[in-house]
């Protein structure tokens, strides 16, 4: 019997006390959590009781997850995790440490932005963090189902449906940064034109576009080959309810990213920044349009 099995009736036997006893089902809970580092529904268990070995209680945030987190599932299955809630919930911190460096390198502080699209949020790893540093001024989007309600019910933050096909994306406005992480990464070359287009168009005129590629280093460190064109596409990624084809994984040459921001947007590009993002992502900045 593996692990996920032989913490059952533990998980059971919580559940019958919750109502009653919730201090001795968030005990339960908690062991359950300890034999199963990964066991989601011990761990928003303890948040919902509020429970004192809950991760909130520390870090200050919505620690829920979702149990369809394909990110979350990502880090659970690396064999570097030995705590992956933990490793989940600190990713997302730092995300936003690293943006909010790039933000000021630009001369454009995270806290005096007025209005901020997270594109391709997912289930709210970055977001959770993000809202309560500019709320009532993100809003989320993504094409994962149930990923939209989550963020919006648990986080606060305006959200709507993305869509696989640039040209079938409605953006309810348009906003004074959009900052993109981890979409190029996955989706095939052939599409990023259109892609950069259509979100170039959601932001202000003279606010940023600001999104993240696989560089050459990650390419080396994974052990993969560009083609001639200097691309390299394999049609799997960790989010397996996507269509492969259309959201891989997507490693180019800083060459070939940009030429194909120029070929897109005809517009120079403010930063570029290696390794900004996680351990293999370069930041790319792009300045849109005039603010005069």
């Amino acid at each position: 019997m593996g692990t996920a099995e032989s913490i059952q009736p533990l998980l059971r036997r919580a559940a019958t006390l919750e109502s009653e006893q919730p201090d001795q089902a968030g005990a339960l809970y908690a062991q359950a959590l300890v034999q199963d580092p990964a066991c989601l529904t011990a761990h928003n268990a303890l948040e919902r009781l509020g429970h004192r070995q809950r991760f909130s209680h520390w870090m200050r945030i919505n620690c829920r997850i979702h149990p369809d987190d394909d990110i979350f599932a990502f880090i659970a299955r690396s064999p570097e995790s030995t705590n992956p809630i933990r490793d989940y919930l600190a990713d997302g911190w730092r995300t936003l440490s690293e943006l909010m460096l790039l933000l000021e390198a630009l001369d454009q502080p995270l806290l005096k932005t007025e209005s901020l699209l997270e594109f391709a949020c997912g289930f709210g790893r970055f977001t959770r963090h993000l809202a309560p540093v500019l709320p009532g001024r993100v809003t989320c989007a993504d094409v994962l189902p149930g990923s939209v309600d989550f963020v919006r019910e648990q986080f606060g933050v305006a959200a709507f449906e993305s869509a696989m096909a640039p040209e079938r994306l409605r953006v309810p406005g348009r906003y004074d940064l959009v900052f993109v992480l981890s979409l190029f990464t996955h989706l095939p070359v052939s599409a990023w034109r259109t892609w950069l287009q259509t979100l170039a168009g959601a932001v202000k005129p003279g606010g940023l576009l600001l999104l993240s590629f696989h560089n050459e280093q990650a390419a080396a460190e994974f052990g993969v080959s560009f083609d001639d064109s200097g691309i390299f596409f394999q049609p799997s990624s960790e989010s397996p309810t996507l269509d492969a084809q259309r959201y891989g994984t997507t490693l180019t040459t800083r060459k070939v990213i940009e030429d194909e921001i120029a070929a897109a947007l005809d517009t120079p590009i403010a930063l570029y920044r290696e390794r900004a993002f996680w351990v293999g992502q370069d930041a790319v900045a792009i300045r849109i349009g005039d603010s005069s």
